[in-house]
């Protein structure tokens, strides 16, 4: 006969509840940041980097390096590495024939390890080096750069050139060649298999290549580093993180109405609270308009004002545009051909980065951003010495923080042609938005020629949005343009504040003619309106990068300066001269984009706008929420509250629109908010109760956007 062992009510739900609360192994917590879009970025370039061949080969770029070289170099050139064979090669040209060379490797993970590899011998316009390694002597070093130094002198006494793997490539060769089940420490393991990679161990590796078994793993531990830099490290400075400006849970930027409620001892006040930083920021523009002090022009320059540029989906807006894309400015060239070595340095190219596609230093890519903004924005005194008033990220901290910004929001540009709408006002938005071929005209050469905008019959958005992103559908690049923004009349914040400079936008020349009367001096690149839009005596332009437009309902103000409020308003700025007399009202080619909607036509496209805000926002809260499903107690809470700040987004959008076309949608939404917050906020909540409230917000989500769109 069988016992029945009745447990006491109580006792079995203090049992439940324990098994509830008992520790789980748990992931990295990575915020806002995703595995599965920095995977998404990797897997393109690991596409792209096989289809090239020969990927035992490591290729390292070599340049200048403002904080390595001991002296300025013009040199250029490139390290080859044959992980098979052991060979090296290794050219470079614009160094001086009348003076000698060393080759060195340098290892990162022992405190600055260098090993000479040899002298380097001119040749005809260049300086080579040739040789094979020798296994025994290197055995346990691994590969963190490659230094051109004068003959005799280490690359810390006489460095002039420096390369480094970059950062995709370290999790390449960790995930090819370095599965974690066969690692102890980085820098004391032995390679998969010596046989087929003999050179291995010299394989550059991430900082996590000996904790993570996966490469899903390695990146979460690297997102999860990067967030942690990105919302705690002050980097020595100000009290300042980078989150203090870029906010996790405003969509990685920052605007009037957030700022309204920070408390006065917040660090973005800090030009306030601090006499010796009380020119950090004009505080007044800070609180009324949201915009930073910015010396993108130089620190001996006179500032501009700009905004906090959202973070969101930057690995799919990032391309530089340039003349061999179809680009139209050689201005564009010069400035890639300046600093698209220093980037290869790190394996990397010169990027569209911040409002004026010149936003970064150095090599001007994403990585470099950081290095830029902690200069300008967190400093204990305006001075700015570096190591005294601020530090500089170190390299694995860079890698990280470049590694947490590919991470957040989408991982690619949405698909506007698998899309309908269910609301005829939206799927009208849709077509005026995509609609960018004038009647009349007609193709020559493969390109448009002809035709005239006629009113009501297109937005004309989709040529420099391709598929509402920031990427040109001629060139495949992020087009920088002058679209007039510069040439308004009553900007709000030049009306509160005479004293604010203009914006010349991409370059740093001077320019005597900016403004709406052409009377005010700036800095540009020097570029010339091609096509003779702006008065003859006044044909310098002021170029901005172009931004997405996926999450722009959800971003305002708008443009670099936020001098339009509204996401409506902003629309309608296309209606009027001042872009419509501006040089981005037409093509690379000259082709004729000017705008000519009705006022239901502009409340059409800005509620398709607002749709697209709302779907990525239901796909990342979601995705928020999932994650909060699979952690422990303390990073699920903390989840779900950026999940919350996506939903409510997803509502505020929705709610300001001048029509709501979905009221149904909002309705399961506002629902799926409630059970979020009932979520984070349940007395003794138990991780399954947890797990079912938070499922039926994603039901409920993904039932509102059945009701806005349907794919395929």
């Amino acid at each position: 006969m069988r016992k029945t062992i009745t447990l006491p009510l109580a006792f079995a739900a203090a049992l439940a509840l324990g098994y509830s609360l008992m520790p789980r192994i748990e992931a990295p917590y990575t915020g806002v940041g995703s595995v599965e879009t920095l995977g998404s970025v990797y897997e393109r370039w690991k596409s792209a980097f096989e289809i090239q061949g020969h990927p035992e080969t490591v290729n390292i770029g070599l340049g200048y390096s403002k904080s390595l070289s001991r002296e300025l170099s013009d040199g250029q050139g490139q390290a080859a590495i044959d992980l098979m064979s052991g060979q090296v090669r290794i050219s470079v040209k614009g160094l001086s024939a009348e003076r000698p060379y060393d080759v060195w490797l340098i290892d990162n993970h022992h405190s600055g390890n260098a090993i000479k590899l040899g002298p380097m011998s001119a040749k005809a316009d260049k300086q080579v080096f040739a040789t094979m390694l020798d296994r025994d002597r290197l055995n346990g070093f691994t590969l963190d750069s490659v230094a051109i130094t004068l003959a005799g002198k280490t690359p810390s006494e006489g460095g002039l050139l420096f390369g480094s793997p970059g950062l995709l490539q370290r999790v390449y060769y960790t995930e090819r060649y370095w599965p974690a089940a066969n690692l102890r420490t980085v820098g004391h393991a032995e390679p998969a298999d010596q046989a087929e990679v003999p050179f291995g161990f010299l394989l550059p590796k991430t900082a996590h290549a000996a904790t993570a078994a996966t490469t899903d793993q390695q990146l979460a531990e690297l997102i999860a580093k990067g967030q942690k830099l990105f919302t705690e490290e002050t980097f020595g400075g100000n009290g300042r993180t980078c989150s203090t400006c870029h906010r996790p849970d405003r969509n990685h930027t920052i605007d009037p109405a957030y700022i309204a409620k920070l408390p006065p001892s917040d660090p973005l006040f800090v030009a306030e609270n601090n006499p010796a930083l009380a020119n950090l920021e004009k505080p007044a523009l800070l609180r009324q308009f949201g915009l930073f002090v910015a010396n993108v022009d130089g620190f001996g320059k006179p500032p501009v004002m700009r905004a906090a540029p959202h973070l969101l989906g930057l690995s799919a807006s990032l391309k530089f545009e340039t003349s061999a894309m179809g680009g139209e400015f050689t201005e564009d060239n010069d400035y890639f051909a300046e600093h698209d070595p220093i980037a290869q340095q790190d394996n990397r190219q010169t990027e569209a980065i911040g409002w004026g596609g010149d936003g970064a230093p150095d090599g001007g890519s994403l990585r470099d951003f950081a290095k830029g903004a902690v200069k300008q924005h967190l400093p204990k005194r305006l001075d700015r010495v570096e190591n005294v008033d601020f530090r500089l990220p170190t390299e694995d901290e860079l890698d990280a923080l470049e590694a947490y910004m590919l991470s957040l929001g989408r991982s690619a540009d949405i698909n506007l042609a698998a899309m309908t709408f269910k609301s005829p006002l939206v799927q009208r938005g849709l077509k005026l938005f995509n609609t960018k071929n004038n009647p009349g005209e007609t193709l020559s050469n493969g390109y448009p020629v002809g035709g005239t905008p006629v009113f009501g019959t297109s937005a004309n958005c989709n040529g420099c949005h391709m598929n509402a992103g920031a990427i040109s559908s001629t060139t495949g690049g992020n087009p920088t343009r002058d679209t007039g923004i510069e040439r308004m009349r009553d900007q709000l914040h030049h009306l509160a504040d005479t004293s604010v400079a203009y914006d010349g936008g991409f370059g740093q020349v001077l320019q005597s003619d900016c403004g709406p009367d052409y009377d005010q001096p700036c800095y540009s690149d020097g570029s010339v309106d091609p096509r003779n839009i702006r008065p003859a005596d006044h044909p310098r332009l002021n170029r901005f990068n172009t931004p997405p437009l996926v999450e722009a309902a959800d971003t305002a103000p708008f443009f670099h300066n936020n001098s339009v409020t509204t996401l409506e308003e902003t629309v309608a700025y296309y209606n009027t001269e001042s872009f419509n007399q501006s040089p981005g009202a037409f093509t690379s080619k000259g082709v004729n984009r000017q705008v000519k909607l009705d006022s239901s036509q502009v409340i059409a496209v800005a509620l398709f706008l607002r749709s697209i805000n709302v779907l990525e926002n239901i796909r990342s809260s979601n995705a928020l929420d999932q994650k909060a499903i699979d952690q422990a107690n303390a990073n699920s809470v903390k989840s779900v509250k950026l999940a919350i700040a996506d939903t409510q987004d997803a509502i505020r959008v929705l709610s300001e629109a001048v029509i709501n076309p979905y009221p149904e949608a909002l309705n399961k939404l506002e629902k799926a908010l409630d059970y979020e917050h009932r979520a984070v906020n349940g007395w003794f909540m138990t991780g399954g109760q947890r797990l079912r409230l938070l499922q039926q917000a994603i039901a409920l989500k993904n039932q509102a956007k059945a009701l806005i769109v349907t794919e395929g």
